[in-house]
């Protein structure tokens, strides 16, 4: 993999400030970065101190869900029990590669980070669960936590101050679900990874049937600049008006952009500004149709949605999106969005661990009858099944995997409905369209009759 692009001059590089320095890799290199420093102040510190500084500077999860960190680890109390840090490391969602990067370049950081918030949840072990693939990035977190253990920072006797942190390094397989908090624990424990039913939830009985707390990378890397600069520093990142969402947020692009790559912005950027500035647009003379803005499974945004848009939690749901991972996905005038559509369905049905009928069945036959519609064999009526399927699918299932099957559709006939009906007008198979459609008498091409 390559190095990254230099920082524009209108980003915030505060987690990615060492992206493309190899010395950054090394434990000397990053103590000469002031790396640890952090840590050995956690570990002096009570448990409890250390929650409600993280939950006085604001840091939400960036793992897509946006939960309060400090408030997720203040449920975790000193209760005698065995207590367990998950680092979610799986990064599976399409369009998404910030964690990568941080793995990649900063790989103690990362440790730095787990080992931080394993000891502000009372725990003494943590996991870091990395996506099969990530060959580069498992290959630089092994090393690093390998040298932390040598060094003592990690182990027995963490940076000499009697602590004890353990940190383990396991690989999975590459399925997306297990990028779901539950399937990822069942995945750690040598289970299937499939999602959990909550409640119970991991808090009360996560890994091993014992009170766990699941962070993602970016999440715990932010935590020891938070401790090293306070509360008030870190909340300074972001909109005044807007107290929710603060700190700094890794955004990786990718798609038909200028310039793709990862860039770190303050939350409440403007999504135009980023775009077309600091991404360049859609380069090549062309023309931005539409973005997804938060990974595949968030609704998409039109080229004038996203000219207004505030990079937030709550800015991008005013737009009628979601932040969620970061994953900005550039779609230009030439794509087929009912193609793209059905590629992005064709993934989450691949994915699907087939345990609730809704994902299992819905996931297969929206993808089904999508790639009809694209091949031009589609009938109107398919669209108001697309709807109920869609329906059915969300919010009915144990994990939200059918939901981020059924948004790119729901949202997509919102947006695009033009390139859906062009579709149909074109197919040999329908007779007129107008509101409602009439099947040819001659037989239709081999698809699904729903």
């Amino acid at each position: 993999m390559g190095y990254p692009h230099p920082s524009h001059p209108r980003e915030t590089p505060v987690l990615s400030k060492h992206f493309g320095e190899p010395e950054a890799r090394t434990l000397k290199g990053w103590r000469d970065r002031g790396g640890y420093v952090a840590l050995e102040k956690a570990l002096k510190m009570d448990p409890a101190e250390i929650q409600t500084i993280v939950k006085d500077s604001g840091l939400r999860g960036r793992g897509g869900a946006g939960f309060p960190t400090g408030v997720k680890w203040s449920f975790m109390k000193p209760d005698g029990k065995q207590h367990y840090l998950c680092c979610n490391a799986d990064e599976s969602e399409p369009g998404t590669f910030k964690d990568r990067e941080i793995m990649r370049w900063t790989p103690h950081a990362l440790v730095e980070g787990v080992a931080l918030g394993a000891y502000a949840i009372y725990a003494s072990v943590a996991y870091i669960y990395i996506r099969g693939e990530f060959t580069e990035p498992l290959e630089q977190v092994r090393a690093a936590v390998k040298e932390a253990y040598a060094a003592g920072v990690i182990g027995e006797n963490a940076l000499g101050t009697g602590k004890t942190v353990h940190v383990h390094v396991h690989q999975g397989a590459g399925a997306y679900i297990c990028g779901e908090e539950t399937a990822l624990m069942n995945s750690l424990e040598g289970r299937r990874g499939n999602p959990r039913i909550k409640p119970p939830f991991p808090a009360v009985a996560g890994l091993f049937g014992q009170p766990t707390t699941i962070n993602n990378v970016e999440t715990l890397a932010a935590t020891p600049h938070i401790l090293n600069n306070g509360a008030e520093w870190y909340k300074q990142f972001g909109r005044p008006d807007n107290p929710k969402s603060v700190g700094t947020k890794l955004f990786s692009v990718c798609g038909n952009v200028a310039r793709p790559g990862n860039y770190e912005v303050p939350l409440g950027f403007n999504f135009g500004e980023f775009l077309w500035d600091l991404c360049g647009g859609a380069g090549e003379g062309r023309e931005i149709k539409a973005v997804i803005p938060g990974g595949s499974s968030v609704p998409f945004l039109t080229a004038e949605e996203c000219r207004t848009a505030v990079m937030d939690y709550e800015g991008f749901v005013a737009a009628g999106s979601m932040l969620g991972s970061g994953g900005v996905i550039v779609f230009d005038d030439r794509q087929d969005m009912v193609r793209q559509i059905a590629r992005l369905c064709r993934f989450y049905a691949h994915e699907s661990c087939a345990q609730c009928s809704q994902c299992r069945e819905g996931t297969a036959w929206t993808t089904k009858i999508l790639e009809r519609i694209a091949a031009g064999d589609g009938v109107a009526q398919d669209f108001d099944t697309l709807l109920s399927i869609a329906d059915n699918m969300t919010g009915k299932t144990i994990c939200v995997l059918s939901d981020s099957c059924a948004t790119p559709v729901v949202s997509g006939l919102k947006k695009f409905r033009h390139e859906f009906e062009a579709k149909l007008k074109a197919s040999p198979n329908v007779v007129s369209f107008a509101g409602t459609a009439t099947a040819a008498a001659a037989p239709r091409a081999a698809g699904p009759t729903v």
